[in-house]
């Protein structure tokens, strides 16, 4: 799986990044590979609530 991010050096020091498809939900990381988890991780709890919410609506 591919995903396509948007990442910038911070001023304070790491790098701030977020998905084309989710610009409004942030994360950060010390290193890109830190930042690459994190962004992973985002992905990940972004579908779960997803389904959590369409869940409950049908329940």
């Amino acid at each position: 799986m591919e995903l396509d991010y948007t990442y910038f050096e911070a001023e304070e020091g790491g790098y701030i990044g977020y998905f084309s498809d989710f610009p409004q939900h942030i994360t950060e990381g010390e290193t890109i590979e830190e930042l690459e988890e994190m962004l992973l991780d985002m992905y990940e709890c972004l579908h779960l609530e997803k389904y959590h919410k369409r869940k409950l609506a049908i329940a």
